[in-house]
């Protein structure tokens, strides 16, 4: 998936982590190797490459578990400071670690992506709660369409939203109700679709009719899960709610030409 810049920041430290910690750690313990079982040693190690998986991710993960390794073998094995294994039962404990390392650090990375897509879940569940609290709340349509166009920037993380109204200049691809969008062309990446920065159109229905429209010009960097396109779809039914309960008044005013925050 693709990286705001709090991502990539983590996922360099992570790695950097990945590679240095377990070096340290190992050399940390030389002065006790000969007094330590080494398979105890080893699972010492194991922590780490857990922990850098929990920080950096699945690479960060990998690569501290190929570092722990190395570093078991020079600094913990004989003979010392080579990468020589002396022992069967030490070449057994070297495969082992690497095998456990790459496993758990793989586990723990999938589990902090899980934990990530709850969290996403949860924070767009959020977005439509806060604007059906004010369509329940008898909210002016401009207040609620200013809402709705300010959460699905912030949602999908926009470079820009606005609302049009009929008649429409350009077809565009059209994001359906089931949050998939039906484009031609499209940037995938693992946990969604980018979209397009040339604009993707978010119906809005009123009383089961398109009487409007969003126009949500994407970020080509930035993935987009299924569970947040389905909330914008759910953020723009709330506008057609609100549309549906509008006095003639408030929908002049609010169809004068397109609306951008």
């Amino acid at each position: 998936m693709p990286w705001n810049d709090d991502d990539r920041v983590r996922t360099v430290v992570g790695i950097a982590f990945a590679v240095l910690a377990p070096v340290v750690v190992a050399v940390l313990l030389v002065p006790i190797r000969s007094e330590v079982d080494n398979a105890n040693l080893a699972l010492l190690l194991v922590l780490v490459v857990v922990a850098a998986a929990i920080f950096g991710g699945r690479r960060a993960g990998a690569v501290a578990a190929i570092s722990a390794t190395l570093s078991f073998d020079f600094f913990l094995t004989k003979p010392y400071l080579s990468l020589k294994v002396e022992t069967s039962n030490d070449f057994e404990t070297v495969l082992i670690l690497l095998g456990v390392g790459l496993l758990v650090g793989a586990v723990a990375s999938r589990r902090r992506r899980a934990e990530r897509e709850r969290d996403q879940a949860a924070d767009a569940i959020e977005h439509v709660h806060r604007v059906a609290d004010l369509v329940a709340r008898d909210a002016s349509l401009d207040e609620v369409a200013d809402a709705v166009t300010h959460e699905l920037r912030v949602l999908l993380s926009l470079h820009d939203c606005f609302l049009e109204f009929p008649p429409f200049l350009y077809a565009r691809p059209r994001l359906e109700r089931g949050g998939n969008v039906d484009a031609s062309e499209q940037r995938w990446f693992a946990s969604g679709i980018a979209l397009s920065p040339d604009g993707v159109e978010l119906p809005v229905l009123e009383r089961g009719a398109e009487t409007a429209r969003f126009v949500l010009v994407g970020n080509p960097d930035v993935s987009v899960t299924i569970e947040e396109r389905v909330a914008a779809v759910a953020l723009a039914d709330q506008l057609g709610t609100a549309l549906a309960l509008a006095d003639p008044t408030a929908r002049d005013r609010l169809t004068q030409g397109p609306r951008r925050d």
